[in-house]
């Protein structure tokens, strides 16, 4: 999850009867995978893009969920956590495939990413892979 803080909030009067809020920056605290996804939002003839930044997988399906009817999702950036790329450094990479992992309950272990470049990581709990169960939450067009 991002933290905000309200020295990085951008003071704005609610436009087009939408509250929402603007942030300078915003802080990750967890070494975790993140993901920047570019959305083509369409109304009739007018079409726009916009990003959003998103904190975790679980996030990020939820996210692809509630878009999916008024929203083409253009590309999805995956940025990796150095502890998981072993270059000492975060990287971002498009995401060509994303695949949440559960057990025999259902009960959500984590997911495995693969990148455009074939990289696959994997930021769960392990267990056997006879006794998990795999559902594909994202795939890219162009991988």
């Amino acid at each position: 999850m991002f933290t905000t803080h309200r020295h990085a909030e951008i003071p704005l009067a609610p436009v087009f009867g939408e509250p929402y809020q603007l942030w300078r920056f915003v802080e990750l605290e967890q070494h975790r995978p993140w993901f920047c996804v570019t959305l083509n939002i369409g109304k009739g003839r007018a079409n726009w893009r916009t990003m959003y930044l998103v904190a975790s997988e679980a996030e990020l399906e939820q996210m692809l969920e509630s878009v999916a009817a008024h929203a083409k999702v253009e590309d999805v950036q995956v940025i990796i956590p150095a502890r998981l790329n072993g270059t000492g450094a975060w990287q971002m990479e498009p995401l060509a495939e994303l695949v949440r992992i559960s057990d025999t309950d259902e009960k959500v272990l984590g997911y495995d990413l693969k990148t455009a470049s074939g990289v696959i990581y994997s930021d769960r709990d392990h267990t056997s892979s006879s006794d998990v169960g795999r559902a594909q939450i994202y795939r890219s067009r162009v991988d």
